[in-house]
């Protein structure tokens, strides 16, 4: 694939006149503006950023081999006001449904342990203590802790 000079997905065309001025072209509207060097710096090595992602990932193929480019939206500009579906930047990729689930099964499991069991399950989980971290914490044998264990566990799997 031909990367062309400045990527069709940049939003600008940056170039520099023969006596030094620093020359910017919104692509979306045509204006044409000098800009300064710092400006310039930044828009450029947006740019750079821009093409050098072409060659990576943003790009694959399909099953034909044909090459697609990814839908990955570069600025907030380039979103086509008719079609929201096609804005990648609108999807999160948090599963919230998934999330909401195994919270709700969670709180369902924490309402049918008994007190010691709740104490093992949130100390393992929340605290991220071992099993032997929580039975000395706790001043119960080892043997006790890997009952409760069980326990939670047989609960846990009816639930989830």
């Amino acid at each position: 694939m031909k990367i062309p000079k400045t990527p069709i997905a940049f939003d600008y065309d940056l170039w520099t006149t023969e006596d030094g001025k620093c020359m910017v072209r919104v692509k979306r509207t045509g204006e044409v503006s000098e800009v300064d060097r710092k400006v310039m710096r930044i828009l450029r090595a947006e740019e750079k950023r821009i093409r050098r992602s072409y060659g990576s990932d943003s790009t694959s193929e399909d099953e034909d081999g044909a090459e697609k480019i990814s839908d990955t939206v570069l600025s907030l500009d380039a979103i086509p006001e008719d079609d929201v579906k096609s804005a990648a930047w609108l999807a999160d990729s948090r599963d919230c449904m998934e999330e909401l689930i195994t919270a709700l099964k969670e709180k369902e499991l924490l309402s049918i342990l008994t007190e010691k069991q709740r104490e093992l399950y949130l100390a393992m989980t929340r605290e991220g203590l071992t099993l032997r971290e929580f039975a000395r914490k706790k001043g119960i044998g080892i043997r006790a802790a890997f009952d409760l264990k069980a326990a939670v566990q047989k609960k846990f799997q009816k639930i989830f």
